[in-house]
């Protein structure tokens, strides 16, 4: 009986303690990781929809987000890194855009040494944001917002083969070697 209590004990005491770590854990983290806060204010809806109506005669980048600035001048996007290469299923280059506004990729050319090009879409229109980042898987697929298909049946990519970012205007934005 003395020792059923005390496997009972041990048991209990072991639960409680590993309960108040796990809650200590999850509130460390949330104070590291505090989540983002909308402020939405229900008095604000009617001219919030008064301006969307109203905005039907503006552009529809402007009425998208009429804060987007773009980056016209001090454009910087590189080609971040290249992964799987030699592999069709799963090869990409990365394009990050570490400029202080949005970047319109439209026209833009991803090349190889070997005359493969990829040209970024101009149709829908799409924008890489401050910050953000889109792939260029090689194989063929559907393009999403983050991802875009050259549509290649083979893999393009070879060690020791250099990358070049182009421009609509067919000036060089940035290289990268393929280690």
């Amino acid at each position: 009986m003395k020792k059923n209590f005390r496997i009972s004990l041990f048991i209990l005491l072991n639960l409680l303690i590993s309960a108040g770590t796990t809650l200590f854990v999850l509130w460390i983290w949330e104070q590291s990781h505090p989540q983002p806060t909308l402020d939405f204010n229900l008095n604000n809806v009617s001219s919030i929809v008064d301006e969307e109506t109203n905005s039907s005669q503006k552009s529809s980048s402007d009425a998208a987000d009429p804060d987007l600035v773009l980056a016209e001048d001090n454009i910087s996007v590189s080609i971040y890194a290249v992964v799987g290469v030699g592999n069709l299923d799963v090869e990409y280059v990365e394009i990050r855009n570490q400029s202080q506004g949005a970047v319109d990729p439209a026209g833009w050319q991803i090349l190889d040494e070997d005359g493969n090009s990829f040209t970024f879409p101009t149709s829908p229109s799409w924008l890489l944001s401050s910050g953000g980042a889109v792939k260029v898987l090689s194989k063929p697929g559907n393009d999403s917002v983050i991802e875009l298909y050259w549509q290649s049946n083979v893999a393009i990519w070879q060690s020791g083969e250099r990358v070049t970012l182009l421009n609509s205007e067919g000036k060089i934005i940035a290289t990268y070697l393929i280690p």
